[in-house]
């Protein structure tokens, strides 16, 4: 690995670990703020923050790039983000998290269509070996369908459109497209696609703005969104899509743990023999699989 690898395989670990603490934060501002409210929020501040790094003046990028860029709002940073903090309603932080892990197996199947490469045995074999965990951990700790497997299930039907996401990053970064233009219009895009919402819907009152709150949203904001996406873009484009996906991996331990300290919740045998399976799927998987990788 030489530096400039070693550069971009830790800016996906930082990633990952800011990413990994997301899903505490938000099961936390879920008590005082809707989801629409907090990814509104949340993206707001992102934007402003992207601008003071990134000041220069927006120009398009073409008709078919920015139809990409907008795909990629909606169903990555729009979507995608709104069913993944719905879920972490409905179930625990560290259920999600688990979930979430199995975007790389998505994205490698992805990836082999889109780049023309063939998916291996140990990729099918992987992802059957996670599903299978996947049920335990949804079912293992004794949820029911209105309190836990609820959440679980819409994390599972939702996590494949990150793997698309990450691809379509990779395409636009394969074209010379700065990460700092993409992560600024991705947030633009998203901004737009919840106008309407916000204005039926959210209620910012005074009163929900407390210090933890705003501690909560900065964090949310600034760091695993303005840096995060920036860092993750940039890593998916250095890195290829595949590889990068593959930190996902190590997020559900980072939650699990950081669950454990702060008390959230107790997952019962079952429900880490679940975790344990899915991230040996995930293992399994990310053995000789192929990959189009950036030649930068």
């Amino acid at each position: 690995m030489d530096k400039n690898s070693f550069k971009e395989h830790a800016l996906a670990f930082i990633t990952i670990f800011i990413w990994a603490l997301t899903f505490l934060c938000t099961k936390a501002l879920m008590g005082v703020f809707t989801n629409l409210e907090i990814l509104f929020l949340r993206y707001v501040l992102a934007y402003v923050c992207i601008w003071i790094i990134y000041p220069k003046k927006p120009t398009s990028l073409g008709l078919k790039n920015e139809l990409m860029l907008f795909v990629a709002s909606v169903i990555g940073t729009s979507y995608y983000q709104y069913m993944e903090n719905l879920s972490v309603k409905y179930t625990t932080p560290a259920s999600v998290s688990f979930i979430t892990a199995m975007a790389p197996l998505f994205t490698a199947i992805f990836s082999a269509i889109v780049f023309k490469t063939k998916p291996t045995k140990e990729t099918i074999f992987g992802m059957i070996i996670s599903i299978i965990g996947v049920g335990f951990v949804s079912f293992g700790d004794s949820k029911i369908i209105e309190t836990g497997v609820k959440g679980d299930i819409i994390i599972l039907c939702t996590v494949w459109l990150w793997a698309i996401y990450t691809i379509i990053i990779k395409i636009l970064a394969d074209k010379g497209i700065k990460g700092f233009i993409v992560t600024r219009k991705l947030f633009f895009y998203s901004l737009i696609e919840m106008i309407i919402p916000v204005i039926l819907r959210a209620d910012f009152a005074k009163e929900k703005f407390t210090p933890i709150t705003i501690l909560g949203i900065a964090y949310l904001g600034i760091f695993a969104s303005a840096l995060c996406y920036c860092t993750w873009n940039r890593a998916a484009e250095r890195l290829g899509p595949v590889t990068t996906a593959k930190y996902l991996f190590i997020m559900p331990a980072i939650t699990l743990i950081a669950q454990v300290i702060v008390k959230m919740s107790a997952l019962n045998i079952l429900a880490v023999f679940g975790m344990a399976l899915i991230l040996l799927g995930l293992y399994c998987s990310g053995r000789k699989q192929p990959e189009m990788e950036s030649k930068d």
